[in-house]
């Protein structure tokens, strides 16, 4: 009897082992396949866990830990140069570099901002569409207890492999066709001037 009940215990401990060896390959596989989708989703997560420190976290703590995903997952540079279309080639190379500096620092500073309390919500993933061979559109939305969705569009391109955002909307109070404005109207040092009084209404942002 021992020997049958051992024999049908360890039957069960393999049949377990099997659900979960294919359960993650399942996982493992989706991420695979969509590579685009599992960038928004683990970004969705570090906001989350960022919201649910919230009350340990000041807002320099906040920028300091998003900052490091977004310089790996976020093409600035692209982001940059895609919020001010054909503006951009109004301005220099030293202004070009000037404007994805401040930038960076005005969507970090956005997401720390944004993202910086808990009350049970979640993401969940509320779309996606291949929009060609290389680029992907993944919308992320953040729902509240009470349904309340609140949706971020991430456009994605693939890099000789390496999934990254180029574009998102909204894109954290940056009004990218205010920009666009100011330098056709007014030149590149003027969108400069315009983003550091942006980046002055967040007194605990760390130095550049």
């Amino acid at each position: 009897m021992n020997a049958k009940y051992k024999s049908l215990r360890q039957t069960a401990v393999c049949v377990v082992a099997t659900l979960v060896v294919v359960t993650c390959i399942g996982v493992w596989s989706a991420a695979a396949s969509e590579p685009a989708r599992a960038v928004v989703e683990r970004f969705d997560s570090l906001l989350l866990s960022t919201m649910k420190q919230g009350r340990d976290l000041d807002f320099a703590a906040r920028y300091d830990k998003l900052a490091r995903r977004i310089d790996t997952d976020f093409d600035m540079p692209q982001i940059a140069r895609r919020s001010l279309g054909k503006s951009w080639d109004a301005l220099d190379a030293a202004q070009q570099r000037a404007y994805i500096t401040r930038m960076r620092r005005m969507l970090i500073a956005g997401y720390a901002r944004t993202y910086d309390q808990y009350a049970n919500q979640r993401f969940d993933i509320a779309g996606r569409e291949k929009i060609d061979p290389e680029s992907r559109q993944v919308d992320a939305a953040l729902i509240a207890p009470d349904g309340t969705r609140q949706v971020t569009r991430y456009t994605l391109v693939d890099e000789r492999g390496r999934w990254r955002v180029v574009r998102m909307s909204p894109s954290m109070g940056f009004d990218a066709s205010r920009a666009a404005e100011i330098v056709q109207r007014d030149g590149a040092q003027a969108v400069l001037a315009w983003m550091d009084r942006g980046l002055a209404r967040y007194p605990q942002l760390p130095k550049a």
